[in-house]
């Protein structure tokens, strides 16, 4: 797996332990604290966090100060503006607060996230023993539940509908609309996000996962001893309807028109008709990413293109996708620390520079922690490598 999978999955797991604590049976025992800040998910707007005295700022991409450090810290993972907003969690609860560090309003659930689609997921909780688990449903901009919190677990909103789990049992994922009407029935034993229009789904079922206290990626069994059916993936459009009867050992979402997919150990590519587009033969394989898609082979992470080329052979021990132009690559150092740097679509250096710690460029900038004469400094740089705003800490 690339370093870029690793990070996605590890950040989406304590997320969702953080949401529910210790009450889900998906993951229990899996945490991950990111090493610097960088925007991780879009669509987040583009504001960059900048710490000073302990306290966060923001500036644009231009590395113009639009907040100044005024808002706490929080830790290296969240701290994104979505729709215009920031969610903050303060000794009275949930707050969102507006590009300008305005308190726009507050809200009473007992968990709340980033906006998608105009709603964010969010959580009524008593307390055991009045509640033996959170309610999850979804608040609107004035910190009011618009779908009310009678799920055991929902995802952001993506594509028009968000994957929601009524119950803890399994074969009880749906998908709802934004006024919470069921389209796709809660019958599935497993449902990903919708991406290009279709979603990987577990058909069959009922399926439990059976790697709850993995970093990696699910995995799921029959919880009948002799099931006769599998518990292998399809991909479905809106309506519920898989695309194909080709069935996968595991699938990721889709990409710029391919998902990445296993067949046995080996790890291909996907069309958006449900068959096979590029032959598994790899170790693990990443979503494409302006044209490319980062994929492994004995032990080494290179590059292809749609057709299943090589455009940068495998070399890299890890890589994350590539965005605005340069993909992220780290490497050992001798002393055990890791170093990072940035590369071209011809896998060489994209301009001159190894960091001490680096986060994949979004919207034109990356963030990346000093060494040299500026040890203990960190800075936003741009696709060219120069700095556009430098300070100490993170």
């Amino acid at each position: 797996m690339s370093g870029a999978a690793h990070f996605r999955m590890a950040w989406i797991i304590s997320w969702f332990v953080v949401g529910v604590l210790v009450f889900v049976p998906i993951v229990s025992a899996c945490s991950w604290s990111y090493v610097i800040w960088a925007i991780r998910s879009r669509p987040a707007d583009p504001l960059f966090r900048v710490v000073r005295n302990g306290k966060a700022g923001y500036i644009d991409s231009s590395g113009k100060v639009v907040l100044q450090p005024t808002l706490p810290k929080g830790d290296t993972s969240g701290g994104e503006f979505h729709e215009g907003l920031l969610a903050i969690n303060d000794d009275k609860g949930y707050r969102y607060v507006d590009r300008a560090g305005n308190t726009l309003f507050r809200t009473d659930a007992w968990l709340a996230f980033d906006f998608s689609e105009g709603l964010a997921p969010a959580a009524r909780y008593a307390g055991f023993p009045d509640d033996k688990f959170p309610h999850w449903g979804f608040i609107d901009r004035t910190g009011r539940f618009a779908i009310d919190p009678r799920y055991y677990w929902v995802d952001p909103f993506s594509e028009g509908l968000a994957r929601v789990s009524v119950s803890s049992e399994v074969g009880s994922t749906g998908y709802i609309d934004g006024q919470g009407n069921f389209e796709i029935p809660a019958r599935l034993s497993y449902g990903s996000s919708f991406h290009d229009g279709l979603a990987a789904v577990i058909l069959s079922g009922p399926c439990r996962i059976t790697n709850g206290g993995s970093c990696g990626r699910p995995e799921f069994k029959p919880t009948q001893p002799q099931a006769t059916y599998d518990c292998r993936y399809s991909f479905i459009d809106k309506s519920g309807k898989p695309v194909s009867e080709q069935r996968f050992d595991d699938a990721q979402d889709f990409s710029e028109g391919l998902a990445a997919v296993r067949i046995g150990e080996a790890w291909g590519y996907a069309n958006r008709s449900g068959q096979i587009s590029i032959s598994p033969k790899f170790e693990f394989a990443e979503p494409f990413s302006e044209g490319l898609a980062a994929v492994r082979q004995a032990g080494k992470t290179g590059f292809i293109d749609h057709s299943g080329n090589y455009v940068i052979p495998p070399q890299f021990e890890s890589v994350d996708n590539f965005s605005d132009g340069r993909a992220l690559v780290s490497e050992n150092n001798s002393d055990g620390t890791q170093a990072y740097r940035f590369v071209d679509k011809t896998g060489k250096a994209a301009f001159p520079g190894r960091f001490a710690a680096a986060a994949p460029f979004s919207y034109g900038l990356a963030h990346v922690a000093l060494t040299g004469h500026l040890k203990g400094s960190s800075a936003w740089i741009n696709t060219s490598g120069k700095s556009v705003f430098t300070y100490v800490g993170q």
